[in-house]
């Protein structure tokens, strides 16, 4: 797998290939769980990351709606769906345009009110 990684679009002209194989050109990798995609946006790693966040939140449900301690909720919340939503967030989250990180912290913000509204 090979990553160009450039701000414009290039036209590949040939194949590339490395000790005589051809090397398949994909426009999104992932590297140490971060989704890089070609021109540095972090589209689809918000994407990931908010897909992980959906996940756990689902998954998580009874306990955030139960009547648990708010200060236990909240560090549950902590564990589980914030590492999640910040894993490697220094270095990726400075490239995302403003309505990414809208998104994300929307998802931050439905676990609170998920917490807040079991009170």
């Amino acid at each position: 797998m090979a990553a160009l990684l450039t701000g414009r679009q290039r036209n590949m002209a040939s194949q590339l290939c490395l000790r005589e194989q051809d090397v398949e050109c994909k426009s999104c990798v992932r590297y140490l769980s971060v989704h890089i995609d070609r021109s540095l946006r972090m589209i689809s790693q918000v994407d990931y990351a908010i897909q992980q966040s959906w996940t756990i939140r689902a998954k998580l449900r009874p306990v955030l709606m139960s009547r648990l301690l708010t200060r236990i909720k909240i560090t549950i919340c902590n564990c589980y769906i914030r590492s999640r939503l910040t894993y490697a967030a220094p270095v990726w989250y400075a490239l995302c345009s403003k309505q990414q990180r809208r998104r994300f912290q929307a998802q931050q913000n439905i676990v609170l009110q998920m917490i807040a509204v079991a009170e």
